[in-house]
C-alpha cells in the first residue's frame, strides 16, 4: 500500500510539473510588419468574430490590453451606438474598405480580430503542414490586423495558431483555451515591437 501510494504521489508531481493544459502555439503570419505606434490618435476595436464560450474572456483580455496603452482613447464598437459599420469586416481589406469605415466612425485606427475553432478537423485552417494530426485534438487561429482609417492601409497583420490535446486538458472546452492563448501569442508581439505613448 505504502509503494501505490509514493508512485501515485510521484505520478501527481510529474503531470503537475507538465501542466494539465500543455498547448502549442505559434506566429505564421506571411505578413512581416513593425509594431504599432499608440502614442497618437482615437482606435476603434472591432466587433470580436470569436465563439460564445471564449467571447467574454477574451473581450476583456482584449479591451484590457489596448486599454493599457491608450486608456479613453480606445473604445469597443459593440458599446458604440453611433457608429454606422458593417458587422463584420474582412481580414486583408481593400483600401477602399478601410477608407469606408472612416466615414462610418470618426476614428484614427481600426483593430480587426477574427478567431476561429476546430476539433480534429484542420481543413480549414491555413497552418496544416505545421501539424501532424493526433486523436482528439482541438485547434484554435487568431488573426489581429490594424487599419490606417485615414490612409487606408493595413499597418498591421499577424496571425497566430495554437493546439491542444483533449486528453490532457482539465477543461470541458479546450478550444477556449488555445483561442486566449493564440491571441496572447499576437499581443506579445505587439508588446515586443510596439511604441508606448510617454
Amino acid at each position: 500500500m505504502r509503494k501505490f501510494f509514493h508512485f501515485s504521489l510521484i505520478i501527481l508531481l510529474f503531470t503537475s510539473c507538465l501542466g494539465p493544459d500543455t498547448a502549442n502555439y505559434f506566429l505564421y503570419s506571411k505578413d512581416k510588419m513593425n509594431g504599432l505606434d499608440f502614442s497618437k490618435g482615437k482606435w476603434l476595436i472591432g466587433e470580436i468574430e470569436v465563439n460564445s464560450y471564449a467571447r467574454t474572456n477574451l473581450t476583456n483580455l482584449v479591451l484590457a490590453d489596448f486599454n493599457e496603452y491608450l486608456g479613453d482613447r480606445v473604445k469597443y464598437s459593440v458599446n458604440e451606438r453611433s457608429l454606422l459599420l458593417p458587422k463584420q469586416i474582412p481580414v486583408h481589406p481593400t483600401k477602399s474598405v478601410i477608407l469606408d469605415l472612416k466615414k462610418g466612425a470618426d476614428f484614427d485606427y481600426f483593430v480587426n480580430i477574427k478567431c476561429k475553432t476546430s476539433i480534429n478537423d484542420l481543413s480549414n485552417f491555413e497552418f496544416v503542414d505545421h501539424y501532424y494530426y493526433k486523436k482528439r485534438m482541438s485547434y484554435a487561429q487568431v488573426i489581429l490586423e490594424v487599419y490606417d482609417l485615414n490612409t487606408g492601409e493595413i499597418i498591421y497583420s499577424q496571425a497566430s495558431g495554437g493546439s491542444i490535446e483533449k486528453v490532457n486538458t482539465t477543461t470541458n472546452k479546450p478550444t477556449t483555451i488555445i483561442t486566449i492563448g493564440s491571441y496572447k501569442t499576437i499581443i506579445n508581439d505587439i508588446k515586443k515591437k510596439s511604441i508606448k505613448p510617454l
